[in-house]
């Protein structure tokens, strides 16, 4: 009896030592996953970047030319976000004098813009408001191309608080925030003083207090950036 009982124990305990053994069989391979999370600003000007005023008539000089809906924009960005606006110069550039008498160099702030999209920032277009050309936009100051407190925003703000900035969205899913109509006014009087605007058109060149009749143009600058 005891043989037999011992002769079980060593076939118990071969077995035993079998499973482990064959439990302890493994192999194993490995993945390894990145991901690149690049940031995406894109900023798309869906109407021609021509607007035009022509000014033909005693009613267009005394009423003004209103523009609506001259420039529509989208944003697209994956991170926060803040969209300004500027003159590119200080004043227009005159590319053809109908006159010898009045002034020919007119002040940037005469234009006036508007936006659908509401900003938060002290200084902005919510309402229709001179263009700030570039030395009172703040842009073309040390930083050039930057914002400062001084410069307007179609949205966000200067710095990174609360509220000083758009999150991320496209225009396709966020309309009311990431898609701007700009309306764009000019009203030049007569004489064409632009008496709507905040810089008077002797500050601009000389002191002939209205403009010249003539052929001008102004670049408008529209910059998406992300929150600074």
């Amino acid at each position: 009896m005891k043989k037999v009982l011992f002769v079980f124990a060593v076939v118990l305990l071969f077995a035993t030592t079998a499973q482990k053994g064959y439990a302890q069989l493994s192999d194993e391979e490995y993945n390894y996953v990145t991901m690149d999370l690049r940031g995406i600003l894109n900023l798309t000007m869906t109407t021609s970047p021509q607007v035009d005023f022509t000014f033909k008539t005693i009613q267009e000089y005394n009423q003004g030319i209103t523009r609506f809906n001259a420039t529509l924009l989208e944003v697209d960005a994956t991170l926060a976000w803040d969209l300004f606006v500027y003159a590119s110069t200080d004043t227009w550039t005159q590319v053809e004098a109908y006159s010898t008498n009045g002034n020919s160099v007119l002040p940037a702030e005469i234009l006036e813009l508007h936006s659908s999209v509401t900003s938060a920032a002290p200084v902005n277009i919510n309402a229709f408001s001179s263009l700030l050309g570039l030395t009172n936009s703040g842009v073309g100051s040390i930083n050039a191309g930057e914002p400062t407190v001084a410069t307007q925003f179609l949205a966000g703000a200067f710095g990174t608080g609360v509220g000083e900035s758009f999150a991320p969205g496209t225009a396709a899913n966020n309309p009311s925030t990431n898609k701007f109509r700009v309306d764009m006014r000019l009203k030049p009087s007569i004489p064409a003083t632009f008496p709507n605007s905040t810089v008077l058109l002797t500050a601009a060149g000389n002191n002939v207090d209205y403009a010249q009749a003539g052929y001008y143009y102004l670049e408008v600058v529209y910059t998406l950036v992300e929150d600074l």
